[in-house]
């Protein structure tokens, strides 16, 4: 199996048990008291509607119009600088829910806008989120050089620390802010930052909605506003360092693999060629001696004859043998070179002179040389050879 299917299942298998032992977990805390909260609410219900005199329908009718009411305690939401903190929910995918389009027009808008918005607003911090990584790192650079250690270099671990402190001091600052503006504890206000600066935006703490803060406190509005958008910053940093390099291992697996198979390819592409080469040179290692045959089986001997001397006064003896030899190249070009010769030997038969004055035909030819006619006289003995 592939290593990037190995690790996405793994991936499937731990997220599932995460979130079975996310359910155990919150099963555990909040269910006791959802009881008993609303066993309270209900209590509380009755009391209300014995004290006044209030039916069930009235009731219900009263409590849907305390519900829809809601947003409209924290004043104008529409206006610019509402409208501004609820573009900045839609695109940084915050949604607090505080407030939604009551138009079809105004659906219509949000949709597209969130469509334009939030890949343009994600592309947008993860390139912050970079610049301020590499000016942070050019820092730290910059400090070791001051302090004098010898290794100025920056590590993985330099970074992570310090993008780690950063989102603490980050949420620090932020919890301190909107406690003292909200009425807030610390811990309410440092779980609203963690809330919004992750983008989870439950909406059950939202900042600007008491006192028309969104009309009368524009230095508070813009403090807010800029908090958003730097405080995501500084998470996108930090998801830069940590998250992201996961979420790439996958495309380096693919790109890795991919590299290992062109490598492959060459060295199997290389083995055939080298081979390829091997049996060209055995083959011509073993033509070698053939060549030598055939170059030795050149130069032949065309013809082999007797010089007769006076047959009357030498009493038919035999002079001289003589040997003439001529190179045939078309013999050469005639042969294999792949052909075995194993021995070529031949037999020389002399013909006496009185069987050569019955015959009527001339002396036979070299069967080793092709084309090669001539004749001999009468006077001259002549002898054949034959190759076995």
């Amino acid at each position: 199996m592939k290593r990037q299917n190995v690790r996405t299942l793994s991936l499937i298998i731990c997220t599932f048990t995460y979130l079975l032992v996310g359910a155990a977990v919150f099963d555990a805390l909040e269910s006791d008291f959802e009881m008993r909260e609303k066993e309270q609410l209900e209590a509380e219900e009755k009391r209300l509607q014995g004290k006044y005199n209030i039916s069930e329908d009235d009731y219900r009718k009263l409590e849907s119009i305390i519900m829809e009411a809601e947003p409209h305690r924290a004043g104008v939401q529409w206006k610019f600088a509402g409208s501004f903190y609820f573009a900045i929910t839609v695109i940084t995918t915050i949604g607090y829910g505080h407030a939604a389009p009551g138009t079809d027009a105004g659906k219509a808008f949000c949709m597209f806008y969130a469509v334009l918005g939030i890949p343009l607003t994600l592309v947008m911090f993860q390139s912050l989120g970079e610049r301020m990584n590499t000016f942070v790192k050019y820092l730290l650079k910059r400090i070791k050089k001051c302090c004098g250690m010898n290794i100025t270099d920056v590590s993985m671990e330099n970074m992570v620390t310090v993008g780690f402190f950063s989102c603490i001091g980050t949420l620090c600052i932020g919890a301190a802010a909107f406690s003292h503006y909200e009425d807030w504890s610390f811990f309410q206000s440092y779980y609203y930052c963690f809330i919004t600066l992750t983008t989870i935006g439950f909406g059950d703490f939202v900042a600007l909605q008491k006192n028309r803060a969104l009309q009368k406190k524009p230095l508070y509005v813009a403090f807010s506003f800029m908090y958003i958008l730097v405080g995501l910053t500084v998470i996108g940093a930090f998801l830069n360092l940590v998250v992201l390099r996961f979420l790439t291992m996958n495309s380096e697996d693919e790109r890795r693999d991919a590299e290992e198979r062109a490598s492959l390819a060459g060295n199997r592409n290389s083995m055939i060629i080298h081979i390829q080469d091997e049996s060209l040179q055995r083959g011509r290692r073993r033509r070698e001696p053939y060549r030598a045959e055939v170059t030795d089986l050149q130069s032949v001997c065309s013809c082999m004859h007797y010089h007769s001397h006076d047959f009357g006064s030498s009493g038919g003896g035999m002079g001289g043998l003589g040997c003439a030899f001529s190179h045939q190249n078309s013999f050469s070009s005639q042969l294999n070179p792949n052909q075995y010769f194993h021995s070529v030997s031949y037999r020389i038969e002399e013909i006496s002179p009185s069987t050569l004055k019955n015959s009527f035909f001339p002396s036979p030819i070299s069967s080793v040389s092709p084309g090669l006619h001539s004749f001999t006289d009468n006077h001259q003995l002549m002898r054949r050879r034959k190759s076995i």
